[in-house]
């Protein structure tokens, strides 16, 4: 009889262990991205509740035109980098939560532009502002 109850007890912490180890594996992903993008020969836009990773998108800018520069964010941040392949980037800003600019372009050509949210919530929009709306 003693071992029977021993047995048991046995079998018992067997089974409250494996569930204790089995409940670890079930880890919990972290979104990377839930929200909106657009891009087209104009523009480059993105609204989302969660950015937790790089985007980019290429946009053929002529020379003397303006690369409008909009984000605003309720949580977390965004590295921002734009620049053509090869070259310095015209603009690298790190950590940014809110802001708007104009930046100017001096140099026709493709501009890479790259977004790298860390746990970040809101929306960003780069939009080209062509010679004749300056």
């Amino acid at each position: 009889m003693k071992k029977t109850v021993l047995k048991t007890i046995a079998a018992a912490c067997l089974l409250v262990l494996l569930t204790l180890t089995l409940s670890g594996c079930g880890t919990v992903s972290e979104s990377v991205f839930d929200g909106s993008r657009t891009a087209d020969e104009n523009s480059f836009r993105m609204n989302y509740t969660t950015l937790n990773r790089e985007d980019s998108a290429d946009l053929v800018l002529a020379e003397g035109e303006q690369l409008h520069i909009e984000y605003s964010h309720t949580q977390g941040t965004v590295d921002i980098v734009v620049g053509m392949d090869g070259q310095t980037p015209l603009y690298r800003g790190s950590g940014q939560k809110n802001g708007e600019m104009l930046l100017p372009i001096s140099e026709a050509g493709t501009y890479h532009i790259s977004v790298t949210g860390h746990k970040a919530k809101g929306s960003i929009a780069f939009v080209r502002v062509t010679t004749a709306e300056n």
